[in-house]
């Protein structure tokens, strides 16, 4: 069936789905908490991660970690910011298990939704709640926390090399204080105040010195930082690579994320049910196996000997920044030695030098050298405290984060969106109705035209009957011009060429079930092939039921067929003659009830007078029980000439059709056809002269079928 077909007749039901979805989703609109959204932005000044001394360090190949920008996002939604947020509020549990507890940082993390444009280097935050002013406020105390977080981070790293610089002060203060006496006591003992000779030499060798107690400097100062850091980290140098090595890997990544899916899954789950619950054993039982795939697949990138002392089993922001500062300070670290050995180099050739002065003016040189280089280290470490102090001061109230927008205070709620959602509800109401339409058309098994009929039909089809109202006459005797009365006189004539190959006079009309209008047909059959001079016996022989009566204005009698079958009466004797006032059309009544209708039916009595009849008459009808109910219509296929099965449009399934076709070929019936009746006017085209093929490619194809009757 056409699917434009299928949406007409099924509209009403395409109709109420189609506003139902949108009424529902407007009830539920109106019914759910409106969720306020507060904004804000903030910008991030990315700075250079490059290394600034070069030199052969095998460190510098190492990608410290992944995008910056996503890192600042994982800072923020970390357990550290998120639970800091919870306690300022007091947000704890209002129901449940866990009444009265604080919250997961993982339910404040399912509000808070943070989005990165590539192109710059910018985060959108965005807070939801049921007030406006809190959405406000929690999203105000999550970007200060952040920012505090970050000014902690910068923090961290000059409050080391502080500490550091005070006690390298110290010791140079007293290496200071003990190279002046000795220079002082030698120059007392000696009396040598002139150097004159060799001053190159010796100013070299103070220039190289000053050089490496500078490189000194900085090289002790990098490594105080890495241990620092690595103290934080509670790991080595050797953990810092494999860990930066191993978090790029796609793999790892997802395990992670599913990790991550869990543990959430897992927060949620302990506030509904008890401890013990299979549905947490369960999840639970999941994130061992997510942590044994995260353990195999580390152990696969490193390397099955790496000695690596903590699995990182998921992204934590703020160790992979320390984890960023550690690589930087262990690669100054190795630059700074690299650059300690050829200063060494040089000052034992400059040494050379000096060993071949006089030692008495070698000795005062090398005084004087020491005295100049304790007191240039003093200077610059004053200095880099200096330094270090007034970096401290900045870290403290700078940060590389600015605030675009501040948090909004929205009047209007995002959610719901009324007119959003009902447009959408409307959208998908559309496509349910037509994909129910669809399945409803696909499954249904109903025959609803000519289209519809089996494929493997396997009998002449013999046209289609429009819908007909039923009176008080026959369709053909009181509307002789109706469209019904052309479909019956072209059904005579299929019939007819049904019966060229032979002398076949009884038409034996039946139906899969009761209301498919085989009475009907049979009375205009009759009177179709009255009315063309032929003498026609319309027999009722459903004598469990009789109604022919009704279709042909007549009374109903007490006598009838099964009174001749019983001997009471011979049965011309009730016929009724000249039905209608149509001369050649005669009836038959059913009569009276018998207590035994298929003996009566099966028995020599009406083999005789189906015989007699045929001799008397040009046609006999005859009208049976549908075959779906009773055996009746199989006892009387044997004695007829032509089958007519009678399919109602809207009512016949194509199962009953085909099991009625299947009982009626097991009887050996001479010929068979099939007529649907009750077709919509719409769907009617042709007058049903589906035998012919005109007006129906069906009928072409079931045309064919006249060979296997």
């Amino acid at each position: 069936m056409n699917f434009f077909e299928a949406i007409r007749i099924h509209l009403r039901l395409g109709l109420l789905i189609m506003f139902t979805v949108p009424s529902l989703a407007w009830i539920y609109s109106l019914t759910i908490t409106p969720l306020f959204e507060s904004r804000a932005r903030l910008l991030i000044e990315v700075k250079d991660l490059g290394f600034e001394n070069g030199g052969n360090n095998p460190y510098q190949t190492i990608r410290l970690y992944g995008d910056p920008i996503q890192t600042q996002v994982e800072i923020i939604k970390s357990a550290t910011i998120l639970e800091k947020v919870i306690r300022h509020f007091n947000m704890r549990h209002k129901s449940g298990r866990l009444r009265g507890q604080f919250l997961s940082y993982l339910n404040l993390s399912k509000c808070l939704n943070i989005t990165t444009d590539r192109n710059v280097d910018i985060l959108e935050l965005k807070y939801t709640d049921a007030d406006p002013k809190v959405a406000k406020s929690i999203l105000q105390s999550i970007t200060d926390s952040y920012i505090e977080k970050t000014i902690e981070l910068k923090a961290s790293d000059t409050a080391s090399a502080i500490r550091f610089l005070k006690k390298e002060r110290n010791k140079a203060e007293r290496e200071a204080l003990d190279s002046s006496k000795r220079l002082r006591e030698f120059e007392q003992k000696s009396k040598t105040v002139s150097l004159e000779s060799n001053q190159e030499v010796v100013r070299s060798s103070f220039a190289v010195k000053s050089i490496k107690l500078t490189a000194e400097t900085e090289y002790v100062k990098a490594k105080a930082i890495s241990d620092q850091i690595a103290k934080q980290l509670m790991s080595n140098i050797d953990d810092a690579i494999l860990t930066s090595t191993v978090s790029d890997d796609p793999f790892l990544t997802a395990l992670r994320k599913d990790l991550y899916e869990k543990e959430t899954q897992l927060v949620k789950l302990s506030t509904k049910v008890k401890p013990g619950h299979y549905q947490l054993e369960e999840v639970k039982e999941q994130i061992k196996g997510d942590k044994k795939l995260i353990e195999d697949r580390i152990q696969e990138l490193v390397g099955k000997d790496s000695n690596l002392k903590s699995i990182p089993y998921s992204n934590d922001p703020i160790r992979a920044e320390l984890t960023k500062n550690l690589l930087q300070a262990k690669s100054a670290e190795l630059a700074l030695n690299e650059q300690l050995k050829v200063i060494n180099d040089a000052i034992l050739n400059i040494q050379k030098k000096l060993d071949k002065l006089p030692n008495e003016k070698y000795i005062y040189s090398q005084l004087i050298r020491q005295n100049e280089i304790a007191q240039k280290r003093l200077e610059e470490i004053e200095a880099k405290l200096i330094e270090s102090r007034m970096k401290g001061v900045i870290a403290s109230h700078i940060t590389n984060i600015r605030i675009i927008d501040p948090p909004s205070l929205e009047d209007s709620p995002k959610s719901p969106n009324i007119p959003a959602t009902l447009f959408t509800s409307f959208i998908f109401g559309l496509a349910l109705a037509l994909l129910v339409i669809y399945l409803v058309e696909y499954f249904d098994d109903i025959i609803k035209s000519v289209d519809t009929l089996p494929k493997d039909l396997g009998s002449p089809f013999l046209g289609q009957l429009p819908y007909s109202h039923i009176g008080d006459l026959p369709t053909v005797y009181q509307e002789p011009r109706s469209e019904y009365t052309e479909a019956i006189h072209a059904l005579r004539t299929n019939i007819s060429f049904l019966a060229l190959s032979g002398n076949r006079k009884l038409i034996l009309i039946t139906s899969s079930g009761p209301g498919e209008g085989k009475s009907t047909v049979s009375a205009n059959l009759a009177i179709t092939y009255a009315q063309s001079s032929k003498r026609v016996l319309l027999i009722d022989t459903d004598i469990r039921n009789p109604s022919l009566y009704k279709y042909l204005a007549r009374p109903k009698e007490s006598v009838g067929i099964s009174n001749a079958l019983i001997n009471e009466i011979d049965f011309y004797d009730v016929v009724q003659k000249s039905i209608l006032g149509i001369v050649g059309f005669d009836y038959l009544p059913g009569g009276d009830v018998p207590p035994n209708p298929v003996q009566l039916l099966e028995s020599e009595k009406m083999r005789e007078l189906l015989e007699t009849a045929e001799h008397i008459y040009d046609l006999v009808i005859l009208d049976t029980p549908p075959i779906g109910l009773f055996s009746d219509a199989l006892l009387l296929a044997r004695y007829a000439d032509i089958v007519t099965l009678v399919a109602r449009h809207g009512k016949t399934s194509r199962k009953e059709l085909m099991s009625s076709i299947d009982l009626l070929n097991k009887t050996n019936v001479k010929a068979l056809g099939v007529i649907l009746n009750a077709s919509p006017v719409s769907a009617h085209s042709g007058y049903g002269y589906g035998y012919y093929g005109y007006g129906s490619d069906k009928g072409e194809k079931y045309a064919s079928g006249q060979s296997a009757a």
